[in-house]
């Protein structure tokens, strides 16, 4: 009889994981082909909790919702965990094909600048949007990350009963970490097809909040589209309100240099 190497309990003979820690009990030397089938099974299998959690988002999100506040958690990943899983895999591909996606983009503004034969657009003005858009795709993930305890405070006036804000937290975090998988899905159709598919993923984004929402709070249609518009209210006005401030601010800075 062995021991365990991690906790130095008894293991039991033929034993796959430690009874005592639960860690895996490794036999064999490490190579380079169990290196990376580990990893692409870590990573990549179907039954890993990332793609669990996920699958089950899709399919029923209010039950995920509602199991994971309620304590039913070793089976989903943690929310913040998926957000932030969801965020890095859309910086790792916006870094690998956003040029690409950029030129596609550039090209079809020029076609329409070309077509219209320049009325009431500039170069410099095509310029400036171009550089606009790749800005946003850009910081896309880190803004959503930051604006999560917003949505979260939008959310927990809009709907109010039963779940408190730092359950909102939670609900925002699954929702946009499943935003980011969707909006990758609209990104690499984009990339294959037309720059302006990618603009769907915003009606989509849309679309699968009120979807979560409504089926949490088994709203009705009409009542979680109106929700939807009064979070898209109260999320303009505090742009308005935010881009107010910071003209102020620059107002202000301005006149005591």
């Amino acid at each position: 009889m062995t021991n365990c190497l991690n906790c130095d309990e008894s293991l039991a003979k033929e034993a796959a994981f430690c009874a005592s820690c639960g860690a895996k009990v490794v036999t064999q030397r490490i190579t380079l082909k169990r290196i990376t089938t580990e990893v692409a099974e870590t990573i990549f299998g179907w039954d890993n909790k990332y793609f669990v959690t996920l699958r089950a988002l899709v399919i029923k999100p209010h039950v995920v919702l509602n199991e994971y506040v309620s304590g039913v958690r070793k089976r989903y990943v943690h929310p913040f965990t998926f957000l932030i899983i969801g965020a890095t895999l859309v910086l790792f591909t916006f870094t690998l094909f956003l040029d690409n996606f950029m030129e596609d983009l550039q090209a079809f503004n020029m076609q329409m600048l070309e077509h219209n034969k320049g009325v009431g657009v500039k170069n410099l003005d095509l310029e400036r949007v171009d550089h606009v858009q790749s800005e946003i795709l850009k910081y896309f993930n880190i803004v959503t990350l930051l604006l999560i305890p917003l949505y979260s405070l939008f959310t927990y006036v809009i709907y109010r009963k039963t779940y408190h804000y730092a359950e909102h937290l939670i609900f925002n975090a699954y929702i946009q970490g499943t935003g980011f998988i969707i909006a990758l899905v609209f990104f690499y159709l984009s990339l294959v097809s037309h720059p302006l598919v990618y603009t769907l993923a915003t009606v989509a984004l849309w679309f699968h909040h009120a979807y979560v929402f409504g089926k949490l709070y088994r709203l009705t249609i009409g009542k979680a589209i109106l929700n939807l518009l009064l979070f898209l209210i109260m999320f303009a006005l505090f742009t308005v309100i935010m881009l107010a401030l910071v003209v102020m601010a620059a107002l202000l800075f301005a006149n005591f240099r």
